[in-house]
């Protein structure tokens, strides 16, 4: 996704904006959302206060599309509020809504893969939804200036990564054995 197409999903601060293109109180709200979800429970304050440095935050209203089907993804998404529809389009064209995903959910984490990667589905607020990004550029740099915080990122990402194919796994047995 082209960096001005992504901008045009979100709503940003954009009042007082610091050094680093965040204001004071865009801050306190980043750090407040991290500090009350549970995945980002295994970093410090400190860390906390690097991570927000390179995070987005975004308002998404029903329909705002947060990642386009086919589009490359360049963004991580973190739901803090709110609900998204995953949906597929099918080999005969239709679109299928294959999930509901909400608060403390992982969007578009195909985007901090070193190569480019393309998004096989779209992800649509359904609801009022926020989330936190953390643009694929600025996740190498934490990569740099903090590996153990983006460690502790990609680790969790992995254990979601594997619990979403258990759960299709599962889904797919259950087909297969009702249509024997």
């Amino acid at each position: 996704m082209a960096r001005e197409a992504f901008f045009d999903t979100i709503t940003i601060c954009e009042c007082d904006m610091g050094n680093d293109g965040t204001t004071d109180d865009s801050k306190l709200v980043k750090i407040e959302m991290l500090e009350s979800a549970p995945q980002f429970s295994f970093l410090d304050f400190e860390e906390k206060k690097r991570l927000v440095q390179y995070m987005v935050y975004g308002e998404y209203l029903p329909g705002d599309p947060l990642i386009r089907e086919e589009e490359t993804l360049n963004c991580v998404h973190f739901i803090f509020e709110g609900q998204v529809e995953v949906v597929k389009t099918s080999a005969e064209g239709d679109r299928v809504s294959i999930a509901k995903l909400g608060r403390g959910e992982i969007v578009g984490e195909g985007a901090l893969l070193p190569s480019d990667f393309q998004s096989t589905v779209l992800i649509r607020a359904e609801k009022p939804t926020k989330a936190l990004s953390l643009p694929k550029k600025d996740f190498k740099n934490l990569m740099i200036n903090s590996p153990q915080t983006a460690f502790n990122i990609l680790f969790d990402i992995l254990r979601l990564t594997r619990r979403r194919l258990n759960e299709v796994s599962n889904k797919l047995a259950d087909h297969i054995s009702e249509h024997k």
